[in-house]
């Protein structure tokens, strides 16, 4: 059983028009011994249907129907792949109460939400998040010291590091994924491709669409929406 794993991290709609309620922090997870193998899978894929560059959801469209529908199938049949996300209402949010006014401190704690209560006791985790610019230069370390001292003594951050996304193919599906949560959660409907690509995703795991909610506890071990409602 694998005792060291990879998580892949990034966020959708955070800074997006404001007509859209809802943002998603998303987390892919693969055993570090896997990724080499699932990632030549992905570029076998990219070869097969002349989809080169980087795959992320503004990247789904008609014209690679065909691509995009083996990623999912590729994702859904690789079982060393798991994701979880945390979908948040932003119209809900009281950044004045409880995060002096800043946003920006309040969008790392939803970060640390979505993270600490799927790291499990006596595995090591390597943390990856697509890197953006941020007001405090310090987020990345504090949300790392913070894992760390939770977790001390049960899991172990190996380390926590943004990194760019155009090399990392799993980090583009990270991408892949969030988008189409996000898409769905916010009723979205202008492109029939993203709106294909949400079905698809849905049916693939049993579900009628993307807009369900998991407890925390992984009841859905491939792929875990958890609607979160706090502060």
């Amino acid at each position: 059983m694998s005792t060291e794993f990879n998580i892949y991290c990034d966020e959708s709609r955070h800074t997006s028009d404001s007509s859209d309620r809802y943002l998603v922090i998303g987390a892919l997870s693969c055993p570090r011994e896997a990724k080499r193998g699932i990632v030549h899978h992905f570029h076998q894929l990219q070869a097969k249907h002349s989809a080169r560059g980087e795959f992320g959801w503004s990247k789904v469209a008609p014209g690679k129907a065909a691509f995009f529908q083996e990623l999912i199938e590729l994702f859904l049949n690789t079982p060393e792949l798991r994701f979880r996300c945390l979908v948040a209402d932003r119209s809900q949010f009281k950044h004045d109460l409880f995060n002096d006014g800043d946003k920006e401190l309040g969008f790392y704690k939803l970060y640390y939400q979505t993270l600490v209560h799927w790291l499990e006791p006596g595995k090591t985790y390597h943390i990856y998040l697509d890197w953006q610019q941020n007001a405090c230069q310090q987020r990345f370390t504090d949300l790392r010291q913070i894992l760390r001292h939770k977790l001390s003594g049960r899991a172990k951050v190996a380390c926590l590091e943004p990194v760019s996304s155009h090399e990392l193919p799993l980090l583009q599906l990270t991408d892949l994924l969030i988008g189409a949560v996000g898409y769905a959660w916010n009723q979205r409907d202008a492109s029939k491709a993203k709106l294909t690509f949400c079905e698809q995703l849905a049916a693939g795991i049993g579900k009628k669409s993307l807009t369900f909610s998991s407890p925390w506890k992984n009841s859905d071990p491939k792929l875990n929406i958890f609607n979160w409602q706090g502060q």
